[in-house]
C-alpha cells in the first residue's frame, strides 16, 4: 500500500496518457462516418491532439509554477478532463453534421471538427506531465533521473492505450460506449488523489460515475432497441456497430416505394439489399450486374473469386442463380461478414443452398492484398469490390498488386473491377491511372461504360482485363498520356488522383 501511495502520480500519469491515444483513436472513428477514414482525416487526427497536448503542457507548467497546492489542481484537471469527454458523445453528431452542412473543404471540416470535440479535453489532460514532474523535483540532483522516468512512465502509457484500444476496446464495445467509459475512469483517479475519502469531498466525482454508468446503460439498451426494428423490418430505423477497422451503419429506408437494407463502412456506402423475402438474393445496385460481363469471355467461368465482401450482395445473386459455380470472397473484416449473416440473409443463402455441406462458397477473412501475396489457388476470374465508398483499396491498385492478381489467375482469366470516375476532367485522374496500370500486365483493358454517355460525368465504369480479344458492348476509349502515371506500391497517390466531395 505505501508503495502505491509513492507511486500514485506515476500511475496517474501512466493511465492518463492511456486514455489520451484511446481517444485519438476513437477521434477517428467519429469522424469516418462523416469526412471518411483516409490520410486527410489521420492527419487531422493526428495534428490536433499534438497541438492541444503541445499546448496543455505549456500551460501545465505555467500552472505548477504559480501553485501551491498541486494535487488539489491535479484533481480538478482529472474531473474536468472527465467532464470534457463525456460531453463528446452528447454533442459529436450535432457539431460534425452542422459543418457537413456548411459543404466546405473536407480538410477544414475535419480540422474544425476535431477541434470542437477534441482540444479541450486533449488539451487539460496536457496539464498533468509539468504538474507532476513540479510535484516529484523535489531534489534537483536527482531531476534528470525523475525526468526520464516520468516521461518513460508517460510513453509506456501510450503504448499500452494504443494496443489495449485498437485490439480490445474498439472491436470490442462502441465508440459511445468507450467516450462514457473514459470519464467514469477519471472520475475514479481522481480519487487515488485524496488521502481520506469523504462523501462530502468527493460529491462531484460520485454524481459524475452515477450519471455516466446511467449514460451507458440506456445507450447500450437504446442500440438493442434499435437492431431488433432494423431486423424487423421497420422503415427509417438504424443500427450503428464498431468493428476492429471502422464504424458501420445499418439502416432500412424507402427508396422510390421499394423497402431496403443498406450498410454504410465509415464513409462509405457499402451494400443495399431488398428488405422483401422473395427478392433477398436479388440485386439492386446496377454495377453490381455488370460483373455478369465475364460469362461473355470464351472460357467457362465456374470457379471465382471476390475481394470485397461488406453485404454480399453480388455472392448471394451468383451462388442463388449459378447452381453449378463456385465462390471464394475474401473480406478483411470478420465482424462486417458477421453482420452480414445477420442483417444482409448471408446465414439463410448458408441455409437455402446447403453451402456448409457442397462448399460452394467460401468465405475467407483477410486483407484481400494479404490474400493474394500467399495464394496458390486459379481462378477463372476475380472481382475486386473493395471499396471505401468511391475510393479503392490501394494496395490494389498497384502494378504489384495486377502481378498477384494476374498470377492467381487461370490462363486468359478475367479481372473485373468497378471504378467510379469520368472519362474527361478532374474526375478521370484514378481512372486512368489504375487502366495504365493494369495495362502493364494485361494484354486487354476493356473500359465499359455502365451508366452514361456524358465524358465529364461521373459513373461506374467496369474495367476487365484478360489476355482474350473478347467483343464487350459500350466500351470507351481513355485517352492516356505517354507519361501517364503508373500506381506502385511505392508510389500509389490516390488521394489526390480522387477528388473529395467538396473539395
Amino acid at each position: 500500500m505505501e508503495k502505491l501511495k509513492k507511486y500514485k502520480l506515476e500511475c496517474i500519469l501512466f493511465n492518463v496518457e492511456a486514455i489520451c491515444m484511446i481517444l485519438e483513436l476513437l477521434a477517428s472513428r467519429l469522424l469516418s462516418p462523416y469526412f471518411g477514414n483516409s490520410n486527410i482525416v489521420w492527419t487531422t487526427v493526428i495534428g490536433i491532439i499534438l497541438l492541444s497536448s503541445s499546448l496543455g503542457n505549456y500551460i501545465g507548467g505555467k500552472i505548477a509554477d504559480r501553485n501551491k497546492k498541486l494535487n488539489e489542481i491535479l484533481k480538478m484537471v482529472l474531473v474536468i478532463s472527465g467532464i470534457l469527454i463525456l460531453a463528446i458523445p452528447m454533442i459529436q453528431s450535432t457539431i460534425i453534421e452542422v459543418i457537413k452542412e456548411l459543404n466546405m473543404d473536407i480538410r477544414i471540416g475535419a480540422i474544425i471538427s476535431t477541434i470542437l470535440l477534441f482540444f479541450s479535453p486533449n488539451l487539460f489532460l496536457g496539464f498533468l506531465i509539468p504538474i507532476v514532474l513540479k510535484i516529484k523535483l523535489t531534489n534537483f540532483e536527482e531531476s534528470g533521473n525523475i525526468t526520464g522516468r516520468t516521461y518513460a512512465i508517460s510513453t509506456l502509457g501510450g503504448i499500452v492505450g494504443t494496443f489495449i484500444g485498437g485490439f480490445f476496446l474498439v472491436p470490442h464495445f462502441g465508440s459511445i460506449q468507450i467516450l462514457i467509459g473514459l470519464p467514469i475512469f477519471l472520475f475514479i483517479l481522481s480519487f487515488v488523489l485524496d488521502n481520506k475519502l469523504s462523501l462530502k469531498g468527493n460529491i462531484v466525482q460520485i454524481i459524475a460515475i452515477i450519471l455516466s454508468i446511467t449514460y451507458i446503460v440506456l445507450s447500450s439498451n437504446s442500440n438493442e432497441i434499435n437492431a431488433k426494428k432494423v431486423l424487423e423490418g421497420q422503415l427509417n430505423t438504424s443500427v450503428s456497430f464498431d468493428t476492429q477497422y471502422d464504424r458501420v451503419l445499418i439502416r432500412n429506408i424507402d427508396y422510390n416505394g421499394i423497402p431496403v437494407r443498406i450498410m454504410n463502412v465509415g464513409i462509405g456506402f457499402e451494400s443495399i439489399s431488398y428488405i422483401a423475402d422473395n427478392m433477398k438474393y436479388e440485386l439492386f445496385s446496377d454495377y453490381l450486374k455488370a460483373y455478369d460481363l465475364m460469362f461473355k469471355s470464351k472460357n467457362n467461368i465456374n470457379n471465382c473469386l471476390m475481394i470485397g465482401g461488406a453485404g454480399y450482395a453480388y455472392p448471394k445473386y451468383y451462388i442463388s442463380h449459378y447452381l453449378d459455380k463456385t465462390l471464394d470472397v475474401v473480406e478483411i473484416d470478420g465482424e462486417v461478414t458477421n453482420l452480414a449473416k445477420e442483417y444482409f440473409y448471408l446465414d439463410d443463402l448458408f441455409e437455402d443452398y446447403d453451402l456448409n455441406n457442397n462448399n460452394r462458397l467460401n468465405l475467407i477473412t483477410d486483407d484481400g492484398r494479404t490474400f493474394l501475396n500467399t495464394n496458390n489457388k486459379k481462378y477463372d476470374a476475380i472481382m475486386n469490390d473493395a471499396f471505401s465508398g468511391e475510393t479503392p483499396a490501394k494496395t490494389l491498385t498497384t502494378l504489384e498488386a495486377a502481378k498477384l492478381i494476374k498470377n492467381s489467375l487461370n490462363d486468359d482469366g478475367l479481372y473485373l473491377t468497378n471504378i467510379i470516375g469520368s472519362i474527361e476532367g478532374n474526375n478521370s485522374k484514378f481512372l486512368k491511372a489504375e487502366v495504365n496500370t493494369l495495362k502493364q500486365v494485361f494484354k486487354n483493358v476493356y473500359v465499359i461504360s455502365l451508366n452514361t454517355l456524358d465524358k465529364n460525368a461521373k459513373a461506374n465504369y467496369m474495367v476487365i482485363c484478360t489476355d482474350q480479344d473478347i467483343p464487350f458492348n459500350n466500351i470507351v476509349q481513355l485517352d492516356i498520356l505517354p507519361n501517364e502515371i503508373i500506381l506502385t506500391d511505392n508510389y500509389a497517390p490516390i488521394d489526390t488522383l480522387i477528388p473529395s466531395e467538396n473539395g
